[in-house]
């Protein structure tokens, strides 16, 4: 249990080389060969240089506070554009983002930036500034010579080693962070944990076309207890810290992406967030660990379409690992008028099979592809198909409207009904607003969102299908069978100090067990079990009833340009109506970070 509430709070011509004398021609062939030389290197020049004032084609992480400022950004009717619902983003686009912030802070009074937007905007150009300029006047390179000073400089982005040219660049960036984690109450009692990892972040761009990304570090539990770490839901999702010594984990994303501006075509695995809301989302979050898939991207103007086939890590219901699970998806968006942005988004899960290639066909409907493959010797319905829909309006500057609906089974003919034929209609929905600026004071963000997710929504019959990656919800953490209020509060005190709050106030109904941990009645609030789907008509908030208040705190400082020191606190009191029973928990994490 303690698990899931932990994930309910978080959310880089040679000498000696031999050469051929070329055979000897006649003048007039020679100087054929030599203008045909001419012609295509001239091409070449062409080529190379087209889009020599088009910046990287990397993708920046997920978790980067610049998401959260362009958000902020486009409240305000800074930009326009900006697609919060499809990320991450290449460091092209939010260059993009950052050249337009830049001329409106210039010449746009009405949409005037704060003291702190400014700076906070600065800092940006100059984390960016290759991407923006091609220039590296404003970054160091640590290596090949060691430079002392460097590494405290607060004005210059700073590289373990970068080398560009006119169509190609390498970045290459080394991390180490220190976590100290402290926990007590009635769930945790009182534990500690000291983490601690390094890594190596290697980056560039070939050609002006070909992006390429690989990241990966190691790190180990250098004291305390390992049942505690893993409460962070991306520890205990590592085979490796969960085996042998249970001391160690590693982590790692890497692809190559090819962009040519309106066709994007990626390999690999990264972090890829889907949905509308702010805090958490209905499609895909980070809930759940980056898996490796295959995606194609099409762009053009407010319209972007994705479509991806990734693979998933799972186990059945007897906690054996499957021998193959899969994610088929795609998604498109676009805005009816500037106000109003509408995604569209549909998910098949299938596993235990080869590789289904109707669901790797980018145009197609997945659900009617899925139905014509089911395999003939099994069960129909035995993958599991979802769909979303979702929305967000600008109804005036600074307010931001949204709502998701997902939709994990629907028969029409059982809407509206209350036996069991009505469990074949399994929804989930969220709704939202944010208010920056709020009470006219800068640089502060309100939210609130509302979150309903009913019985046996994104698990599956076979449970081997749920909608999970390493047993964790790809959607959101809400458990099924749950509904939630959710308030939050950003502040950027300073372009370097930013502080946040948070409140959750949940209501869950839990499948009721005996004394060896058995189902004696299944409620749908388990997102790895699902086969009693069909047992009784399911209610929203049968079984035993659970009520949660979860608080968290977070203050995040950047003294130096590179340097970090976050501080977060967790809090949960968890009730139990029936018998009047509750659990405190406290924790809190300490961590210092570098990252060049």
């Amino acid at each position: 249990m303690i698990h899931t509430l932990m994930l309910r709070w978080l959310r880089v011509d040679s000498p000696g080389r031999a050469v051929l004398a070329p055979p000897r021609v006649d003048d007039r062939r020679l100087r054929m060969m030599l203008s045909g030389r001419r012609v295509l290197a001239a091409l070449s020049l062409l080529l190379l240089t087209a889009g020599i004032a088009t910046a990287q084609r990397e993708l920046v992480p997920v978790d980067h506070p610049v998401y959260r400022f362009l958000f902020r950004q486009e409240l305000r009717g800074a930009i326009e554009g900006f697609n919060w619902g499809m990320l991450p983003l290449s460091r092209a686009e939010i260059a993009g983002y950052l050249d337009t912030l830049e001329a409106s802070a210039v010449r746009v009074p009405v949409k005037s930036m704060s003291h702190v937007d400014l700076e906070m905007l600065d800092d940006f150009r100059t984390e960016f500034s290759y991407d923006l300029t091609r220039s590296a006047a404003k970054s160091s390179s640590f290596l090949p010579g060691f430079d002392f000073p460097t590494l405290f400089n607060d004005s210059r982005q700073k590289y373990l080693y970068a080398r560009t040219d006119s169509s190609t660049s390498i970045f290459i960036d080394g991390f180490a962070s220190l976590s100290y984690r402290s926990g007590s109450g009635d769930s945790v009692g009182s534990a500690l944990a000291t983490l601690g990892d390094i890594g190596i972040r290697v980056r560039g761009t070939l050609f002006d076309r070909l992006g390429y990304y690989v990241q990966a570090s190691n790190g180990s539990l250098l004291s305390g207890s390992h049942d505690f770490a893993i409460l962070d839901p991306h520890l205990k999702a590592n085979r490796k810290f969960n085996s042998d010594e249970k001391k160690f984990f590693d982590r790692t994303v890497g692809y190559l992406r090819y962009d040519a501006d309106w066709l994007v075509v990626t390999l690999g695995r990264e972090q890829l967030l889907w949905g509308m809301g702010y805090v958490d989302r209905a499609v895909l979050s980070e809930n759940s660990v980056p898996f490796d898939f295959a995606k194609i991207d099409i762009k053009k103007n407010s319209v972007r379409y994705s479509f991806f086939h990734g693979s998933l890590v799972g186990q059945d219901s007897a906690g054996e690992n499957l021998s193959s699970k899969y994610i088929a998806a795609h998604r498109l968006e676009f805005d009816i008028v500037p106000t109003l942005r509408i995604g569209l988004s549909e998910m098949v899960i299938y596993s235990n099979q080869p590789m289904n290639f109707a669901l790797m066909n980018p145009f197609t409907f997945l659900t009617s592809a899925e139905l014509s493959t089911e395999m003939p010797t099994k069960q129909d319905n035995r993958h599991n198909t979802l769909l979303a829909i979702d929305a967000e309006l600008y109804p005036s500057r600074n307010v931001r409207l949204f709502g998701s609906w997902l939709i994990d089974d629907i028969k029409i003919g059982a809407i509206g009904k209350s036996d069991i034929s009505a469990n074949s209609n399994k929804f989930g929905w969220q709704a939202g607003c944010s208010w920056t600026e709020a009470f006219s004071v800068p640089n502060l963000t309100l939210n609130a969102e509302y979150s309903r997710i009913g019985p046996f929504v994104t698990s599956h019959w076979t449970n081997a299908s749920s909608y999970t990656n390493w047993s964790l919800p790809l959607s959101e953490a809400l458990q099924p069978n749950s509904d939630e209020w959710l308030f939050s509060a950003g502040y950027d005190i300073t372009n370097r100090l930013f502080v946040s709050g948070q409140v959750k106030l949940q209501r869950s109904g839990e499948n009721i067990v005996d004394s060896e941990g058995h189902i004696v009645f299944d409620a749908g609030s388990d997102i790895l079990h699902g086969e009693g789907h069909l047992l009784h008509p399911n209610v929203f908030l049968q079984g035993r009833r659970v009520d949660r208040t979860l608080v968290s705190f977070l203050v995040s400082y950047q003294p130096i340009r590179q340097y970090f020191v976050e501080l977060k606190y967790f809090f949960n009191n968890e009730r139990f109506i029936e018998s009047g029973r509750s659990l405190v928990d406290s924790v809190v994490w300490l961590t210092v970070r570098v990252d060049y």
